[in-house]
């Protein structure tokens, strides 16, 4: 039983440079990841969302997208994709047409959160079964369902978005009853290491999945949602990471993980694919050397003192897309900043500590009280 993993493809995302708009390099990792898949023949391809990186994005890339399902179609058995947070879902539901044209069975599979409130509200969640194995698919939910569970249900907060998931893979497994049990989510599970270049709304404490609450029966667990390949604990629970690097933040290998049941567990590989690399280089006697001897890669330069007349000719190279001015002061004010960062959701924490850092005294006890009815009024109504 073979299979492929991907995820964070983010087709369409642009990066703001001193050139204007880069258009990132899609179509040539989309090319390989076609060729190892002609090659694998997998039984299954697994796309683990975030596919594309604008909820309103451009038909162009959604047929980048089509195009690729076509060419990979007659090399699988079935295809299974599961919405992310940059993705959407409505759009992304109506690729499952395809399945009229490209094959008289159904291949492909799509699994938005829309679906899955749909079967919860009326009690058939099940898995994808297909012969011994069952797929449960677990798409990006929105964090108003864990507060929900917490408003009703009592959970404390900081485990309510982690309960939310476990309850539903419980209901998923409940009705599965193939030997070979598959996971599809996009979720950030307790000690994932990110990628730098992640939503920051959805990667934080509130969207928090604990690695207790994922089932021991899943004899592979496929990730989506942090951007670095990664195994996570000792169990088969596994990040692809993004197909590419999406920023400078993401100096490490790029691909996806090719996979095959043996004896009842998982033998993996991660293949990376072949891309333009992201570098930073800092000022420096040789720096003119350095940016010639990395034609290859996009460049970020990173000064403090260079004239105007150094720094124009640096902009001339066609591989630098980036000049940052480095402030110490700055510096050390944004790292101040980040650490006094805490959940955006929390209204009535961020009222809080506004409050302690501002003001330096304490909240004021009836709007904090008037504060928690809001928000729990607010979510009760979602």
């Amino acid at each position: 039983m073979k299979f492929v993993h991907v995820s964070d493809i983010h087709l369409g995302k642009k990066l703001k440079t001193i050139k204007g708009d880069l258009e990132l390099d899609f179509y040539s990792p989309l090319k390989q990841i076609k060729e190892i898949i002609h090659q694998v023949k997998p039984n299954f391809v697994f796309i683990c969302g975030d596919i594309f990186h604008h909820k309103n994005h451009s038909a162009d890339v959604e047929e980048m997208f089509i195009e690729f399902l076509i060419k990979i179609n007659d090399y699988v058995d079935f295809i299974f994709i599961i919405s992310g947070n940059h993705d959407n879902e409505k759009r992304l539901y109506n690729f499952s047409l395809f399945n009229k044209f490209l094959s008289k069975e159904q291949k492909i599979f799509i699994y938005t959160s829309i679906d899955l409130m749909n079967d919860i509200k009326h009690e058939r969640v099940s898995p994808f079964s297909v012969g011994e194995v069952d797929v449960v698919v677990l798409p990006f939910l929105e964090y108003k369902l864990a507060l929900n569970a917490f408003y009703n249900l009592d959970i404390p907060k900081e485990f309510a978005y982690s309960f939310v998931y476990s309850s539903i893979m419980k209901n998923f497994l409940q009705q599965s009853k193939g030997k070979f049990k598959f996971l599809l989510g996009h979720m950030y599970v307790e000690n994932s290491v990110l990628g730098n270049t992640e939503a920051r709304n959805y990667i934080n404490d509130s969207y928090y999945v604990r690695l207790g609450d994922i089932d021991e029966s899943f004899v592979y667990v496929a990730l989506g949602h942090v951007h670095k390949f990664q195994k996570i604990g000792p169990r088969n629970i596994y990040y692809s990471g993004s197909i590419i690097p999406l920023d400078f933040g993401e100096n490490f290998d790029h691909g996806i993980i090719v996979g095959q049941i043996v004896n009842n567990f998982p033998k993996i590989e991660f293949i990376k694919l072949n891309y333009k690399e992201f570098i930073t280089i800092r000022e420096s006697k040789n720096i003119f050397d350095e940016i010639e001897k990395n034609k290859d890669k996009f460049i970020k330069v990173i000064y403090s003192s260079l004239d105007y007349e150094i720094l124009e000719k640096i902009a001339k190279f066609d591989n630098v897309i980036k000049l940052q001015k480095e402030i110490i002061e700055e510096k050390k004010n944004l790292e101040r900043s980040t650490d006094e960062l805490i959940d955006p959701f929390d209204v009535v924490k961020m009222y809080q500590r506004y409050y302690e850092i501002e003001k330096k005294s304490k909240s004021n006890p009836s709007i904090m009280a008037l504060l928690t009815n809001i928000e729990k009024t607010i979510n009760l109504e979602n």
